[in-house]
């Protein structure tokens, strides 16, 4: 039995110690960026009906709206706050983990999905940088996968060049969305 997650993580530490055996150094400050992802299919995202809605308890608030609002212009699936009518897709919430690697994290799940926001990296991150990160993180709830582009907001690490959707990444969500 083959496990890709786990052989993927195997291949990131092993690039990390091939770093540190050439005496790279991994700053503690920045979440891992290893380059090289690979274009990945579509992900099974948070969007119910087009649309996604979401409740939050971050510090990264107004990173996280202008985020939203980063998504929201392109005009196919709606990303709104929960109300008492709708059945919440989303939730976001901070964590503080020196022990992994990523910077933010979408999760699926069979109920809410979930968007960690890891202020252990992010508070190291200028605005844009943190606003990046969850623009990054919403396109995983919108059913887009990383792509191997450092210009795509969508790169799979954070030394992309750029903080909100770029042509690739509006493309593919015109692919997939219409």
């Amino acid at each position: 039995m083959t496990f890709p997650r786990a052989q993927k993580r195997i291949g990131k530490v092993l690039a990390v110690l091939g770093l540190a055996a050439a005496g790279i150094v991994v700053p503690a400050t920045q979440a891992l960026a290893i380059d090289g992802c690979s274009n990945e299919g579509l992900k099974s995202g948070s969007v119910d009906d087009h649309e996604i809605r979401y409740t939050q308890s971050t510090r990264y608030s107004r990173e996280f709206f202008q985020a939203r609002d980063q998504w929201n212009p392109l005009g196919r699936v709606k990303i709104a706050a929960d109300t008492g009518s709708t059945i919440n897709d989303l939730h976001v919430s901070d964590v503080n983990k020196s022990t992994v690697t990523w910077s933010g994290r979408w999760e699926a799940s069979a109920g809410q999905d979930d968007i960690y926001l890891n202020g252990h990296f992010l508070a190291g991150y200028t605005y844009p940088e943190v606003r990046g990160v969850i623009s990054h993180e919403l396109g995983h709830a919108l059913r887009l996968g990383h792509f191997d582009n450092r210009n795509a907001l969508m790169h799979c690490s954070d030394n992309r060049n750029v903080t909100g959707p770029q042509t690739a990444d509006v493309n593919k969500y015109h692919s997939i969305w219409g």
